[in-house]
């Protein structure tokens, strides 16, 4: 999360109660500060279809079609190295090289086959050296040359038992581990009131399912709100940190009468009591309002996309507050939302992303494949391309949130009171003449 955004976008603001109108205004995506310090599984979170998680990692036998044919090679090998071993006058090589079989098979195989091939291997050893030429040899001696065999073959044993027990004690852990962060980071819902929405979120760590990165919606019948940002550093401390903030937006979300400036002052508090000195959260705070407003909250963070016919616009909030956890002036900026508007709101894990040459990833050739009809199908391709330009290597979290705005419902001039704030109260003379494009 360090350095500037590497997007070179053109601001297209709408103006709405609040808002600071400023539309066609040709400029470069306003850069945040480098407050971050820098952060594989693939972890997809879909909307209505929970998590769906692509493993990568050392490739391995899998199935049980797998492990058959490789027992059967296993055993075939064993066999034939008998074979060429009776079959020569002089040993080709030791008998305890029998052993190499049963041993291969502990690392994948379960332990009753790995206990058969043993036996097995032990069985042609004995044949081996009661059949070779001479006197017949003494118990002594037939015991020296089975001990290394045997040896061998129960350590295979063994191992091939304790691997098991400890991937099936691995297994109850992941278990229990997807429950966790799945608590932390749950569903987002396809739709909301007047809009329609398509998640997803890459987790650069290994094995994790939830990284440092936010993504919370709450969508409320009236004004559906959500949260999305990113932890300073990296592991469990970002992790931790992440869940207070998507916690305490969750909680706030809950209070009724609370603005979105006061619920990221709610937010910032929480954040601020449980990160160290040198900790923040950078985010980016919305609500959409069904009459066709959208407001902002941006706390050091990139601000969200607009997709237009002129490809990638970024709506360029009145003002940057700092970080969550650095005390922010919190200023709302509004913009206006039309039927059929498409908003990009991400993280910068997605703009730092680069190739094996150094090269970012660049948001703004990606205009076409947002534009697809279905968005749940332009947030894969998004997410295809960035993993394809990376090589499926990340060095930091990427969490996305694509919006659809739908039909707005009809304007009604008396807006609840306890949700009327300083940034929304304005006459209704003023509403048409923000929507006519002249900004407040």
């Amino acid at each position: 999360m360090s350095g500037t955004t590497k997007v070179s976008t053109a601001s297209s603001v709408g103006s709405g109660p609040g808002g600071n109108g400023h539309r066609g205004q040709a400029s470069r995506l306003p850069p945040w500060p480098a407050w971050a310090g820098r952060r594989v599984s693939r972890l997809v979170l879909r909307p209505g279809r929970g998590f769906a998680l692509d493993a990568s990692g050392p490739a391995q036998p899998s199935g049980d079609r797998a492990k058959r044919v490789f027992a059967l090679m296993l055993l075939l090998a064993i066999t034939a190295v008998a074979v060429a071993q009776y079959g020569t006058a002089r040993g080709l090589i030791p008998i305890a090289w029998l052993a190499v079989g049963p041993l291969l098979a502990s690392l994948v195989l379960s332990p009753r086959i790995t206990a058969g091939l043993a036996g097995w291997a032990l069985l042609l050893s004995l044949g081996l050296v009661v059949g070779q030429p001479g006197p017949p040899s003494s118990p002594g001696m037939l015991a020296s040359h089975l001990s290394v065999p045997v040896l061998l073959a129960a350590f295979a044993v063994a191992n091939a038992a304790l691997r098991t027990a400890a991937q099936r004690r691995l297994s109850q852990v992941r278990a229990v581990a997807r429950v966790a962060q799945s608590a932390l980071l749950r569903e987002v819902p396809a739709t909301v009131t007047t809009g329609r929405l398509a998640s997803r979120y890459v987790s650069a760590a290994a094995e994790a399912r939830v990284g440092g990165d936010l993504l919370e919606v709450v969508p409320d019948a009236r004004r559906p709100r959500w949260l999305i940002g990113d932890t300073r550093g990296k592991g469990l401390p970002a992790v931790r940190l992440a869940s207070v903030a998507m916690t305490s937006f969750r909680d706030a979300c809950a209070q009724p009468g609370l603005s979105l400036p006061e619920i990221a002052r709610v937010v910032d508090r929480s954040v601020t009591r449980a990160c160290d000195d040198e900790d923040f959260v950078t985010a980016v705070f919305a609500e959409l309002d069904p009459h066709g407003w959208l407001q902002l909250v941006v706390c050091g963070h990139p601000p969200p996309l607009r997709l237009t016919a002129d490809g990638l616009q970024a709506l360029t909030p009145r003002a940057y507050a700092t970080p969550l956890g650095l005390h922010p002036d919190l200023q709302p900026s509004t913009f206006s939302v039309s039927p059929g508007d498409r908003l990009v709101f991400y993280t910068d894990g997605l703009l730092e992303a680069r190739d094996r040459a150094g090269r970012y990833f660049r948001l703004e050739d990606c205009a076409d494949t947002l534009r697809h009809p279905d968005l749940q199908a332009a947030a894969d391709g998004l997410l295809g391309r960035l993993l394809a330009h990376t090589g499926r290597k990340l060095e930091d979290d990427v969490a996305l949130l694509l919006l659809e705005a739908t039909s707005p419902v009809p304007y009604e001039p008396q807006l609840p009171p306890q949700r009327e704030n300083a940034a929304t109260k304005a006459p209704q003379a003023s509403l048409v003449a923000a929507d006519t494009g002249r900004g407040r």
